[in-house]
Parts: structure tokens; sequence; C-alpha cells
């Protein structure tokens, strides 16, 4: 019976492949869409991480916090490499740093997306300009601006002033700077740059003054702080630096200088003991920096340890470290261990650096105000600087003396020593052409 029925019984269908593999397929589908879920969060968690960064890079910009605003910066740019704002916004950050062409590359790129005719894009060029210390080219047309009340006044007040500062001129600086106080009486980076140009004029106690103004208006303007420790340090005011560069320690540990002047100020308050470790951990991580070998010396000098502070101060010299104090105190040392012919080389060293000191001032507050133009007082700037090691600032001024007088000699010719010297014979052959056509120019000119 029971064959009969399972023979008459209709056969089952077999079972279809797709609903034997259904929960490999939801299996599938979940991960799928937790995928997208993850996707989509990790995207939007990105996009609002880089818009954290553009608005904090936004607000440190216009607040003149530009090392603050870099780091904003280069984060916005791993995600929004061509986003208009963040290079418009890096190419101004790059130009208060000094670093013109970054500036000019970021614009470039940002001209790329919004085309030449964008107004912000040309101001801005022209405030490169006029910061490089191109300020003769973009004047004009910077005052004519200024005198409609443009929108761009304070960034036009802004760059003009620190093009003077890079030209040697600040009595033009200060000129510019008290436009832009009147304007603004409170304005931060106007009162930094005028505290600035003080120092340049060695008005110390009024750089000081403004320096002091600046932190009760921002307290965080870190590089007001640096330079009013710097200025408090050179006039022995230790008891007010000292928290300065305690707070600048804390927040900027790897700058060498505040440790530097950290060490200086312990040592002039009878703590040497601390000084001489600051020191000693600075010189393990940088072992060539030279006003940390001079500040060494200076304190093994002042301990009586003679035959150390010539070792230390030695070679705070031979790096170029350009601390005075540093040479006089070599010559001190030589001479109470004996060497005394070669201390008078120091000391009569130190006549000629003080020579040219005063011979800086002289063109720096004098000269160029008078002739702006002249490519000898450029010259000799760059020449100065080059003979103590201050390389940047030395090719600098000698570029500046051929943008006035591409022909000009005595220039091309240092320029060809120093590059023969730094073993970059390109450069040194294409100075030693052009000197020697200025020879023959002047050959043709007077038989």
């Amino acid at each position: 019976m029971s064959e009969t029925v399972l023979a008459s019984s209709p056969p089952l269908p077999p079972t279809p492949i797709h609903r034997r593999r259904r929960p490999l397929v939801i299996v599938a589908l979940l991960l799928l869409i937790g995928l997208g879920i993850a996707l989509g969060t990790g995207m939007v968690g990105t996009y609002l991480w880089a818009a954290y960064h553009l608005r904090a890079a936004r607000e440190a910009v216009e607040r003149y916090h530009t090392h603050e605003a870099l780091s904003h910066l280069q984060a916005c740019l791993t995600v929004w490499p061509r986003d208009p704002e963040t290079l418009f916004l890096a190419a101004r950050a790059a130009r208060r740093t000094g670093e013109f062409d970054w500036a000019d590359h970021y614009l470039d790129q940002y001209q790329e997306l919004r085309g030449k005719d964008d107004e912000d894009l040309f101001i801005e060029r022209v405030l490169v300009s006029a910061e490089r210390g191109e300020v003769n080219s973009v004047s004009r047309f910077c005052q004519a601006l200024v005198e409609r009340n443009h929108p761009a006044t304070p960034l036009i007040l802004e760059a003009l002033a620190n093009g003077y500062l890079r030209r040697a001129r600040p009595g033009d600086a200060e000129q510019v700077l008290k436009e832009w106080l009147k304007r603004q009486p409170d304005n931060p980076q106007a009162l930094h740059i005028r505290g600035q140009v003080y120092d340049e004029e060695l008005r110390h106690h009024d750089a000081i003054t403004d320096y002091r103004h600046v932190l009760a208006i921002d307290p965080d303007m870190e590089e007001t702080r640096l330079r009013l420790c710097e200025s408090l340090v050179h006039l022995g005011l230790t008891n007010e630096a000292l928290p300065h560069l305690e707070h600048l320690s804390r927040r900027r540990p790897g700058n060498l200088k505040v440790q530097v002047y950290l060490a200086r100020c312990y040592d002039r308050m009878g703590r040497s003991d601390e000084a001489e470790q600051i020191l000693t951990v600075l010189l393990d991580r940088q072992p060539d920096y030279g006003p940390a070998l001079a500040e060494r010396g200076k304190l093994a000098l002042r301990a009586g340890r003679t035959r150390e502070a010539e070792t230390w101060l030695r070679q705070a010299v031979e790096r170029g470290s350009g601390d005075v104090m540093a040479h006089y105190q070599l010559a001190l040392c030589l001479e109470k261990n004996g060497k005394s012919e070669e201390a008078q080389q120091v000391r009569a060293y130190l006549e000629e650096l003080e020579g040219d000191m005063r011979r800086i001032q002289d063109i720096s507050r004098e000269k160029m105000q008078q002739s702006p133009h002249d490519p000898n007082l450029h010259y000799e700037l760059g020449a100065i600087a080059l003979r103590y090691g201050l390389v940047e600032s030395g090719l600098r001024w000698l570029h500046r003396a051929l943008k006035e007088d591409p022909h000009h000699a005595p220039s091309h010719k240092a320029l060809m020593e120093y590059y023969q010297r730094t073993h970059d014979f390109q450069l040194a052959a294409e100075h030693r052409r052009q000197l020697e056509n200025c020879k023959e120019g002047r050959m043709a000119l007077w038989p």
C-alpha cells in the first residue's frame, strides 16, 4: 500500500538554485551595504575633518597666526589639493612667512581654477611683489587702492611695510605703519611690524612697548612673544623675559632659539646648572648650532673654566654664529690661556666687525632712504652679509643690486666668487660671463 501511494504521488520539484543560496546572497548584500555605509561614513568624516581645518586656517590667517594657519592648510591640501580657497589661503600664509616661491606656486594653481582675471588673484600677486621688496614697481598702484579705501587696504599696508623692511628702508616702513595705525590703532600685526622697525633702529624700549601692546590684544601671537623675549634679553631684563620663554618652551619645544634664550636667563638668575642642562640637551640634538655653542662657552668662562670655554667659543666662531660677544669672550679666553697673539687677531676682527655694523646702520638709516635705487648700497650690504656667513641675506642683497643695474660688475664678481666657493660652477660661470660683458662694455665706452 505504501509503495502504491509513493508511486502515484507526484515527484517533488527540485530545489531552485537561487533558493538554496539565499543565505549567501543575503550575507553578501549585507556586506555590501555595510561597506557602503563605512565608505560613506569615511567620506563624510574626511570631509568634516578637512572642513574643520579650513575654518581653523581661515581664522588663523585673519588673526595673523601664520604658522598655525600653515599646519591647518597642509591638512586641507591632503584632502582638497585643488580647492581654490585652500590654495589662496596657502599662498597668503606662504607670503607672510617669506616663502615667495611657494606663494607663486599656490597662486598659479589658483589661477588654473579661477582664471587670470580674478581680482583677488591680481591683488595677491601685487602683495607678493611688495612683500618681496619690489615695492617701487607696485607702490603707485598700492597707493591708489589705499586712497580709495579698498577692502584690501590693511593687507596692502602690511605687505608694503614688510617690503620696505626687506629693502632696509625702516623709515619708509614706519610711514606706512603710521597710516595703517591711524586707520586701525589696535591692529596687532601693524604693532608687531612697527616693533620690528624699532628693533632695526635699535630703539628696543619702543619695540618692547609695541610687543607688550600686541600681547595684551592677542596673547596667542607667538611670533610677537618671541621678539619681545629677544628685546628683553638684549636689554638684560631677564626677570620679565623668563615667563615668556617658559611659555614658548612649552608651546614650541623644538625652537632652538627659545632654548638658548631660556638658558641665558637661567644663568643670569644664578641657575647655571639648569642652563647647562638645557644646552647639553640642545647640543646633543644639534651639535653645530652656533648660538648654543657660544652660550655654552660663556657659561664655562663665567665659571672660570677657560680651557673648556675656549673650545666651545672656537666652535661657535668657526660656525659663524654671528655673536659679537662670542668673539669678544674668545679673545678673553685666549689671553687668559696665554695666547696673546691670537687674541689680538680676534680683537682686530672685532674692530672690523664694529666698523661694518656702523656702516650697515649708516646705509639703512640714511643712505638707502636718500638713494633707494643705488646698486652700490645693495652690493655693500650683500658683501657684508656674506662676509659674516649670512648667506641668504647676502645673496638677496646682491641680486637686488643686479635688479637695479643688471651690469653691476662688483655684484657679479661677488656672486661668481661665492658660487665658486660652494662648487656651483654653472652659476659661477654665468656670473663670470656677465662680469666679462661688463668689462667689455666699459672698454667700448672708454677706449
